[in-house]
């Protein structure tokens, strides 16, 4: 089994899955811990999330805690999506959008995950939306090294297989023109948000509806 190092590449594919659906991974899977440049935008995704703000425009510990374990977010290492506001020159990033698509190549996971940690992260995942059908694998070398594992979620499950043979897709990087783009848009035009407003807000609805649901007896 090929040892991680410290920023392996994730490549992810899979079958997609509804935008009802979407809204319910990246609301739980994001850490909600938002570091923009773009402040008065991740104030106001904080105001209309509910969750309230401590110091400097962040919320506190406790209050990110609440926060979290009111809408049944994941407490995920490495696995985490960041589309709803990303500083990275590459922007939102992750492997499930908001239309549904799921799958990524373009960014790396870090740092010095273990694959113990890796694959609780993917159960935490497949427990939460049995109905994910994707493999994932991790890459040294910011995704020119080995093939360092391999992660199937399917049916509720995840397999885990340490020495897999070839890889699902081929590593990407984040385009010279995309870079150039983000670099020169504003903040009004919101280069590191990655979601309208108006989609986070019914997202987040969505979620709180379904966590104050009671659990069903057959889940």
């Amino acid at each position: 089994m090929t040892d991680l190092d410290k920023w392996p590449r994730l490549l992810v594919v899979g079958q997609p899955v509804t935008p009802e659906q979407a809204n319910d991974i990246l609301i739980r899977t994001d850490s909600w811990i938002l570091c923009l440049n773009d402040r008065a935008w991740a104030k106001a995704a904080y105001r209309v999330a509910g969750v309230v703000l401590a110091h400097y425009g962040m919320p506190g510990l406790e209050e990110l805690r609440e926060f979290r374990a009111r809408m049944g977010v994941l407490d995920l290492a490495y696995m985490a999506n960041v589309r709803i506001g990303s500083s990275w020159i590459g922007g939102p990033h992750g492997w499930c959008d908001w239309n549904g698509w799921i799958g990524c190549a373009a960014y790396n996971v870090g740092t010095w995950p273990s694959h113990e940690q890796v694959t609780d992260d993917w159960r935490q995942i497949a427990a939460a939306w049995p109905f994910l059908d994707l493999v994932a694998q991790l890459v040294t070398d910011d995704g020119e090294g080995d093939l360092a594992g391999q992660w199937t979620v399917r049916g509720g499950q995840v397999q885990f297989d340490p020495a897999p043979a070839e890889l699902i897709r081929p590593a990407e990087e984040v385009a010279l023109s995309a870079i150039a783009m983000l670099a020169f848009r504003s903040e009004v035009t919101g280069r590191e948000q990655g979601v309208p407003m108006r989609r986070l807000v019914a997202a987040l609805d969505q979620v709180r509806q379904s966590q104050s649901q009671p659990a069903r007896a057959d889940r």
